[in-house]
């Protein structure tokens, strides 16, 4: 065993020594080759040959998880339980008609059929929307943070978003226990003046799921789930997102899975699971994403399928995330910055030809860095794991496996 383990870490040093010459190589290429030290220097467990590796299958995964309880400060914004909502309306949607009833005096409602909009100055709003319409949406103009818990309803816009919050300040979207909702756009958006409404979901502030119940969004033009700011999902939601054209989940200042059930299947030609401009973190819950579109190019660039896409740095702590990307040049990870994985399982497959973009497992633009929880990356056509800068993979590991297509490594 001692011996054993002299030889992992013997072909570890000798990967990382590898991997830091191929960083500082000039004019280094996307396509970073790794087969110098995948081939013939197979360290850790397992020495099959690259030609009997079958992948894990990855597939949608819509069964309870059993979380912790949730530990949180008293000044925390990010939970509903932390606010007083005093105010309380409902809104049954009934076909093509929707009633408005309770706190509505310091209100402006507008109804158009089943379309319901309203305008808002009032604190401590809550609103609860139920029945179901293939004809209708709600859109809230609001200067103050407020509830929305969906509590059995179905929302079909075949002209925009299901829901369109035009508030900056913080959207909880509370799922009532035991409920399944569903949120549908249409194949196309009328636009009112210069807003946005960039997904059947769409929030100009900050979005927080909580509850229990299920969410299914269901997007046919734009993103499933977006925010112009950032989005945090709590333990004990289940949200499944479709998305035909666009990307599942879309923020622009952060994206933060705290638990639940996130399920994403997107089709549309590069794109994402979940995307963000900005830093992407998993502390909990069980993530599946699966993309089967292709490469595109736009503007002269190239635009590939990815499970998780940030422009910034992607931070896993704990959970499960698990990864399938069939189409030409799909990615697991994708990352501008740097990559830190302290806990959790992360599990990636990519099947997709090399055309215009590599199909890579998890990559990043600057460093990964890897000390804790556990990796199972696997690309059929080209490097299960790319950093354009350092590799660094702490010593501790109870299993390493490195082979030309599948990288595995647990803590």
């Amino acid at each position: 065993m001692i011996e054993q383990r002299k030889h992992m870490k013997k072909n570890l040093t000798y990967l990382l020594a590898l991997t830091l010459a191929a960083a500082t190589t000039a004019c280094q290429s996307d396509d970073t080759d790794f087969s110098a030290y995948t081939n013939g220097n197979k360290g850790g467990t397992g020495e099959t040959t690259e030609e009997t590796i079958v992948p894990m299958d990855i597939a949608i995964d819509e069964s309870d998880l059993d979380e912790p309880a949730e530990t949180f400060s008293a000044d925390d914004n990010d939970y509903v339980e932390n606010s007083t909502f005093s105010h309380q309306v409902n809104i049954h949607f009934d076909g093509t008609e929707a009633t408005v009833t309770g706190d509505v005096e310091n209100l402006t409602v507008n109804k158009s059929g089943a379309h319901v909009t309203i305008t808002s100055t009032q604190k401590d709003m809550a609103y609860t929307l139920s029945g179901a319409t293939n004809d209708g949406s709600l859109k809230v103009y609001s200067e103050n943070k407020y509830k929305l818990e969906l509590n059995g309803v179905k929302i079909a816009n075949p002209t925009g978003a299901a829901i369109n919050n035009q508030g900056n300040k913080t959207l909880y979207v509370v799922l009532a226990e035991g409920t399944e909702n569903t949120l549908t756009d249409g194949t196309t958006y009328t636009s009112t003046g210069n807003e946005d409404q960039r997904g059947t979901l769409f929030s100009e502030g900050q979005m927080v799921f909580s509850g229990k119940g299920k969410l299914i969004v269901l997007a046919h033009c734009k993103n499933g789930i977006a925010s112009d700011d950032y989005i945090r999902f709590r333990p004990g939601c289940k949200v499944y997102v479709n998305s035909t054209v666009n990307n599942g989940v879309k923020a622009k200042d952060g994206l933060i899975v705290g638990g639940g059930v996130l399920n994403i299947e997107v089709r549309g030609n590069g794109a994402k699971g979940l995307n963000c401009d900005k830093h992407v973190e998993i502390l909990g819950g069980r993530t599946t994403i699966i993309t089967t579109g292709n490469a595109i190019v736009e503007d002269a660039d190239t635009t590939s399928c990815a499970g998780i896409k940030c422009d910034s740095t992607f931070t896993m702590r704990a959970g499960t995330v698990s990864i399938k990307s069939s189409g030409d040049g799909g990615k697991g990870v994708n990352a501008n910055m740097n990559l830190y994985f302290t806990g959790g399982k992360l599990n990636v497959v990519t099947l997709g030809t090399k055309g215009l973009s590599s199909p890579k497992g998890i990559k990043s633009d600057m460093d990964i860095s890897i000390s804790g929880g556990g990796i199972y990356s696997y690309s059929a056509n080209s490097n299960p794991l790319d950093a354009k800068g350092s590799l660094t993979v702490a010593p501790g590991y109870a299993t390493y496996t490195n082979k030309e297509r599948l990288v595995e490594i647990a803590y």
